[in-house]
């Protein structure tokens, strides 16, 4: 194998750990290679399993790991690429329906190393930054450990539009439903990974918490549950105003009603960071369509808005508690941690 030597076997049987072990002799030379060595771009040691090891061949070991994992995986449109993963974290995928649209997915490697045709998704929604592949990354090794797909969704600025840089946040832009959008991205991931999403996990940090949160009064019977991570505006669950701001218009920009026993059914976590602080005013009260004391009442930093939120979610049955994370800022990892155990439980508590 080269320049492979006794403390590359050494990392390697680290990598594997004991339970892999025993498969340690049927790693293809250039996949051992790539692990040893820290080099991602088709297999990370934590997308190892059982499930991938046990079908490899004697006659793999000289094969390049993009010639085993076409040889594993089912034919899909995935295992034609040549420079991208087939599973694991991919690279941006264009969504079909949305040509203007891409995502980033991490397709679980022991999922489709198995066979199976099931599993939950996790879409993470970016905030204003649009750091989608790192919404993706972060959730990637949990992903693999719970057999979870991710989805993040990339929406880009449009300078045509009224509001180039919110116009997602609020679902409904001047020409564009953006909760059409992600459900087209679902699908389109669904057709093919053959795999059908049983159970939908929802994430948003920031301006994606302004996403997923308004998605949850959309389509709440698609939902599992969701995670709203400092979301700087809030929708509340109210008639008093029209929406953005309300739900008074909603059956209007919708065509349909709030599904009320369905949103009820949604659990939620309302996250915010202890040190998240600074005060948003980035719409008046006007634009709000806000009268002076009720624009009072709706808070001025994203800790005040969320315990707004919950207030009136708990006013409403909405499920929903909420997780402040010691020292955190405006940042959006401390966030997806915050999600991952309660996400697990949902997961969990499926199975």
């Amino acid at each position: 194998m080269g320049s492979w030597n006794v403390d590359d076997r050494e990392r390697l049987s680290a990598i594997l750990g004991e339970s892999l072990a025993p498969f340690a002799d049927k790693i293809p030379h250039s996949m051992a290679r790539e692990l040893v060595h820290g080099d991602h771009g088709f297999l990370a040691p934590y997308q190892l399993s059982a499930a991938l090891l046990s079908r490899m061949t004697p006659a793999m070991r000289d094969w390049q790991t993009p010639d085993v994992l076409r040889a594993i995986y089912p034919d899909t449109p995935l295992s034609r690429t040549r420079m991208q993963p087939i599973a694991g974290a991919l690279a941006a995928i264009g969504c079909r329906a949305f040509p203007a649209f891409c995502h980033f997915p991490y397709v679980p490697v022991a999922h489709m190393a198995e066979g199976r045709d099931e599993a939950p998704l996790i879409i993470a929604v970016h905030g204003s930054s649009r750091n989608a592949k790192d919404l993706r990354d972060g959730f990637a090794a949990f992903a693999e450990r719970l057999g979870c797909f991710v989805l993040a969704p990339l929406f880009p600025m449009d300078l045509d539009m009224a509001v180039p840089d919110e116009e997602y946040k609020q679902l409904v832009g001047d020409r564009l439903r953006y909760d059409r959008i992600v459900w087209a991205m679902v699908d389109e991931l669904s057709a093919v990974v053959r795999t059908r999403f049983s159970t939908i996990l929802l994430f948003g940090f920031s301006g994606g918490a302004q996403f997923a949160q308004r998605l949850l009064y959309v389509d709440p019977g698609r939902l599992a549950a969701v995670a709203l991570g400092a979301p700087t505006y809030v929708t509340l669950p109210s008639t008093a105003w029209d929406w953005w701001s309300g739900l008074r218009d909603f059956e209007s920009v919708f065509g349909k009603a709030v599904d009320w026993d369905a949103l009820r059914r949604v659990p939620v976590q309302l996250q915010c960071g202890t040190e998240d602080r600074l005060e948003c005013d980035i719409y008046s009260a006007r634009e709000m369509a806000m009268d002076a004391s009720a624009f009072a009442a709706y808070g001025r930093t994203r800790i005040e808005r969320i315990a707004v939120l919950q207030r009136h979610y708990e006013e409403a049955g909405i499920p929903s508690r909420i997780a402040m994370i010691p020292g955190a800022v405006h940042a959006w990892s401390p966030h997806v941690e915050t999600a991952k155990p309660f996400f697990e439980t949902i997961l969990t508590a499926s199975v």
